[in-house]
């Protein structure tokens, strides 16, 4: 359904372009990230920290503050619970919506001495409002209000949305028709009815998931058995600068096997950031040329695609790059050696994907940071050869028990050991939200000659929030230091050529600290960056955590993160504590497992994993397993139409697993 049967505002319908939704049924299945409970506490009950919901009558004109950066405060006086409250809003200056004498109902944390911060604010009496209350994620030019708005018109639509799960299954594990668990999740009546709404809608989420998977997948695949004179590559391996490790050798060795087999490879390579991945992967290509087929080694940035490749001509392994900023001389040349066979590696980005490029006989692909491609681009270049073999990389670790609802009938190899020389970043949690008490150690670091990156959880400020954004931080260094320290941010939303930019002059040398988002979490190999501050950590799991550090143990000298964090959660700060002992990607991932703890209402999720919007990779097996068996039933029986029309829809275009 087209949004434009909700008769939004302008502004509305800018703030769903926004945050990417299109359709109402995507706003119907943007869910809240948690709930607040809401209980009107009388007053003597109050402590400092507390949160508060209470109505009264403002008492006093509002006044607004100018603070610095284009932030503001206003501030006014309510009477509640014959009390004189001073209220504070952060960026809401608009003094012409607090009138003298009017009745507002307030959210916010109580700071003592009759003063509140608020969060967020109405003109609805609050006995209305009493239960349980969804927040959401918002963009910068959305509240709380417009999401609510824009849901409670959406909700007189959502019988349009089909329902998926068999009755037969709903009346099996006790589910809610697909109406009433988005009707409940949205707004949900007491505690007992939300969960029955997401047990359903996980369950949904799951059975969907797995039953696209399973008909897009066959268990065992007629390959094309590879010969090579292992002799020359235990050779190249000799050549190399360094003695493979162990666990290096076994995955080597198991890739072997798979190439040599006459069924197609389908493996997984999987182990902490540094730990030799991308060699295993090379000599698996060197392999490959051998027995006389090309390889193609997909990357999801260019400046990973070209590290790849200069990794690829220390080990005198012939290959080219391509990708979409390559000239367009330069790419014809390129396709029409990879048609000829004249080139048999090449190292490149999505641009792989596009129908120009054709390969004489492609033999193998291997896909680095596979999550960050959809099932069907990694689908599209296996096909562009015959019975091609596949390999997939990732640095987050994945319990061998799960891979084979994530993935299917997935080979795992797993590099556990980190290569000599190669030390654990050492982390340390502290508590607060500026980098005041670390300062003077990261400014010795930068005047060593070291480099520092400080990482943000989000690009803009958000008024509804107080998690640090990367251009906020940004200028305040830049204002701080001045011209003392050479400052480069970095974030998803800048040009190409921009990011490119700015990651040459930070590897060179000529940036002492690069602000950024996330987007540093791959394909960032800078030797003398041995220094990390993530902002706001509690706000990212645990192995998005542990991928950001690794980006500060390239180097020869010892690697230090500080996690920044200002909560009292005492789940948060247990889990901050225990980045500190927790020093690989292996350990993290049974660490989560073994976490039963409450977290958000909606569960975690862990980076690296397919994005499901309520299914908790960690917390929810249960509900996985069943949801495997019954999606191989469907299959199976084939009269399940609504599901079944679903499947083909979404294998045919690969939304849901993309």
């Amino acid at each position: 359904m087209k949004l434009e049967i909700l008769k939004l505002t302008d502004r509305r319908m800018k703030i769903l372009e926004k945050m990417k939704i299109q359709s109402v049924e995507e706003l119907l299945h943007t869910y809240p990230f948690r709930y607040e409970s809401v209980v009107s506490v009388p007053y003597e009950q109050w402590n400092p920290q507390d949160s508060v919901a209470f109505e009264g009558v403002i008492s006093s004109m509002p006044s607004v503050i100018q603070l610095r950066n284009k932030q503001s405060m206003t501030r006014f006086k309510v009477i509640s619970w014959n009390e004189e409250i001073t209220v504070t809003l952060f960026n809401r200056p608009w003094p012409g919506q607090f009138p003298f004498g009017k009745q507002i109902t307030i959210f916010g944390i109580y700071q003592g001495k009759n003063q509140v911060t608020a969060s967020s604010y109405n003109f609805i009496p609050i006995n209305q409002q009493q239960g349980l209350r969804p927040v959401y994620s918002l963009v910068k030019i959305a509240k709380q209000s417009d999401l609510k708005a824009m849901m409670k018109k959406a909700l007189k639509y959502v019988k349009h949305d089909p329902d998926l799960v068999p009755e037969r299954f709903r009346k099996k594990y006790r589910l809610l028709c697909h109406e009433q668990a988005l009707l409940w999740i949205h707004e949900p009546p007491d505690d007992q009815k939300l969960h029955q709404a997401i047990r359903t809608l996980k369950y949904e989420e799951f059975l969907c998931f797995q039953s696209v998977l399973q008909a897009t997948q066959n268990s065992v695949v007629a390959g094309e058995s590879k010969i090579f004179d292992q002799s020359l590559l235990e050779e190249k391996i000799s050549a190399l600068p360094y003695e493979l490790t162990a666990d290096q050798r076994k995955a080597l060795d198991d890739i072997l096997r798979d190439l040599r087999s006459d069924t197609q490879m389908y493996r997984m390579v999987q182990g902490d950031v540094g730990c030799g991945k991308t060699a295993v992967a090379a000599l698996s290509i060197e392999a490959a040329r051998l027995s006389g087929v090309q390889s193609a080694f997909l990357a999801p940035t260019e400046i990973l695609a070209a590290q790849h490749l200069e990794n690829l001509k220390k080990l005198d392994i012939p290959a080219r790059l391509y990708a979409a900023s390559l000239k367009k001389k330069e790419k014809r040349e390129i396709l029409d050696q990879l048609k000829n066979g004249e080139i048999q590696v090449v190292v490149g980005t999505h641009a792989l994907f596009q129908e120009s490029v054709e390969f004489d006989h492609l033999g193998l692909v291997i896909v680095d940071e596979q999550q960050r491609f959809g099932v069907r681009q990694r689908r599209a270049l296996i096909e562009k050869g015959v019975k091609a073999d596949f390999l997939m990389m990732s640095a987050t670790p994945i319990p061998r028990t799960y891979a084979h609802f994530l993935f299917g009938d997935i080979q795992l190899s797993s590099i556990r050991t980190l290569p000599p020389g190669r030390q654990p970043v050492k982390t340390k949690f502290v508590r607060g939200a500026s980098m005041g008490p670390i300062l003077k150690e990261v400014l010795e670091g930068i005047k060593e000659g070291r480099q520092l990156y400080v990482v943000c959880p989000a690009i803009e400020d958000n008024p509804e929030t107080d998690i640090h954004s990367v251009e906020k931080i940004y200028a305040g260094m830049v204002q701080t230091f001045q011209d003392r320290i050479r400052i480069g941010l970095l974030h998803g939303q800048m040009k190409q050529a921009e990011k490119e930019q700015v990651m040459k002059e930070f590897e060179s040398g000529q940036l002492n600290v690069l602000v950024s988002t996330t987007v540093i979490e791959v394909g960032i190999d800078v030797p003398n960056a041995t220094m990390m501050v993530i902002y706001d950590a509690n706000h990212f799991g645990l192995s998005t955590l542990h991928q950001l550090r690794g980006r500060a143990a390239r180097g020869k000298v010892q690697g230090l993160c500080w996690l920044l964090a200002d909560t009292k959660d005492a789940m948060a700060i247990e889990k901050m504590k225990m980045m500190e002992q927790l020093l690989d990607g292996f350990s993290i991932s049974d660490y989560d497992l073994k976490l039963r703890g409450p977290g958000d209402l909606l569960g975690t999720r862990q980076s690296g994993l397919p994005a499901f919007i309520l299914g908790d990779f960690d917390k929810d097996p249960a509900i996985m397993e069943c949801a495997l068996s019954d999606a191989r039933e469907i299959l199976a029986r084939q009269i399940d139409q609504p599901m079944l029309n679903y499947v083909r829809k979404a294998s045919d275009d690969s939304v849901y697993l993309d």
